[in-house]
């Protein structure tokens, strides 16, 4: 049974489909990087799969259940999402965001020590110790973006969504996460993990989906997909490409 797939999924908005036809299933242990340029579909794409967006046609499967037939909580339990941005309006501290992510899990209307746990676990693991007690609201992005992979982690869950995560963050932490994703997958989470540096892809993925036009374009290794001339067409970039090791990084050319 696949953790999370999709058959003739459909997505977008009121004003019509963002995505359509979309058929795939990701496997236990598995990082897929998501790619595709701006406006391609792969924010729509994943706020459908933790429904913040309906489906439009088709479905969205979640531990072989169908994802309409899944509760708030239920989902909650199986699917933690990371998103580019979050608008945080209260100086919680950054140890109360991240272990509000045990809301769907908890056993009482308070912190329980299991939550504590998991929290200072899941700041650990991100580097956030440090930013602990302080308030969210007076932290960098790049910062808040650690709580909130940290909140994903204290969730429990065994399949994370991530999308832009390394947008505002440094080179340190950008190699942080990209060690922190493969690690976590180790361990059996199923990770989908929308990209827009196509080398972090290919550094974190085992398998990368390309989104454009609508459709899914391509569908393999990072290697595979990296080395199609339909990436160059997609991106309208003549891309160079070199090998390094098993693994392609690509290059555009210089203005």
């Amino acid at each position: 049974m696949s953790p999370l797939a999709c058959r003739d999924l459909a997505c977008g908005y009121h004003g019509g489909p963002v995505l359509e036809g979309l058929s795939f299933e990701l496997a236990s242990g598995s990082v897929t990087a998501l790619l595709g340029p701006n406006g391609s579909g792969k924010s729509t794409l994943l706020k459908t799969l933790v429904r913040t967006l309906r489906p439009l046609a088709g479905e969205a499967f979640v531990e072989g259940k169908p994802l309409s037939s899944l509760s708030d909580a239920d989902l909650a339990r199986c699917v933690a999402f990371v998103p580019q941005e979050e608008d945080h309006r209260f100086p919680f501290t950054a140890r109360e965001v991240v272990v509000m992510g045990r809301l769907a899990r908890s056993r009482s209307l308070f912190d329980t020590p299991e939550d504590r746990v998991a929290g200072e676990d899941a700041l650990r693991r991100t580097d956030c110790l440090d930013l602990a007690d302080r308030p969210v609201t007076e932290l960098s992005g790049g910062e808040r973006q650690r709580v909130l992979i940290a909140r994903a982690l204290a969730q429990g869950t065994r399949i994370l969504l991530l999308d832009e995560p390394t947008s505002h963050l440094d080179v340190s932490h950008v190699v942080d996460l990209v060690r922190l994703i493969r690690a976590v997958a180790t361990e059996g989470y199923t990770v989908l993990v929308a990209v827009h540096d196509l080398n972090v892809a290919s550094a974190v993925a085992d398998r990368a989906l390309l989104l454009a036009n609508g459709r899914l374009v391509l569908d393999g290794s990072p290697a595979v997909v990296l080395a199609d001339p339909v990436l160059d067409e997609v991106y309208r970039v003549p891309f160079a490409r070199e090998a390094v090791g098993s693994r392609v990084r690509v290059h555009p050319p210089l203005f």
